[in-house]
């Protein structure tokens, strides 16, 4: 069965300048809130945005593996984002393996045909400026998904 990713109740669309994300969950977006905030989104040029909650909203059967907490849509733009709220030892590789199964499931599902810049992005509310293992950790991630990996609570839309 292949899995929706666009279902209509896991989908908020915004051109809002600034917003954050914190998890519910399911993932949510908020305009007003920036204390709750896991991930903070800039949107300097309000470009509108697509963003779809994934874990807990989207109907992913649990033999599918663990799978990250949304994306967001914008032009030829894709970005998965998994947030995270701990500092436990191990959370930015728990988080990489979310991303990159989830990346693995959109390819085989919906497929990447209209997407040019594909990134991947982890944001951690205990480590807001985490430098996650040096240049080998991002280097085998854009390997193993073609999608370019970043770590911090800022997510900039370009």
């Amino acid at each position: 069965m292949a899995i929706n990713f666009f279902e209509a109740e896991c989908i908020t669309q915004t051109s809002k300048e600034v917003f954050g994300i914190y998890d519910i969950p399911p993932a949510t977006l908020d305009f007003e809130n920036s204390e709750m905030w896991i991930a903070r989104i800039d949107n300097s040029n309000e470009v509108k945005i697509t963003f779809i909650a994934i874990d807990k909203c989207l109907d992913i059967p649990r033999t599918e593996g663990k799978r990250s907490e949304a994306m967001m849509t914008y032009g030829d733009t894709l970005v998965f984002i998994e947030l995270k709220g701990a500092n436990a030892a191990g959370w930015a590789g728990n988080a990489r393996d979310q991303l990159v199964n989830t990346i693995k499931l959109f390819k085989r599902d919906v497929g990447l045909e209209g997407y040019i810049k594909l990134y991947a992005h982890i944001a951690n509310k205990q480590r807001p400026n985490f430098y996650a293992g040096g240049a080998v950790f991002y280097e085998q991630f854009e390997e193993e998904t073609g999608f370019i990996l970043r770590v911090s609570k800022d997510i900039k839309i370009e």
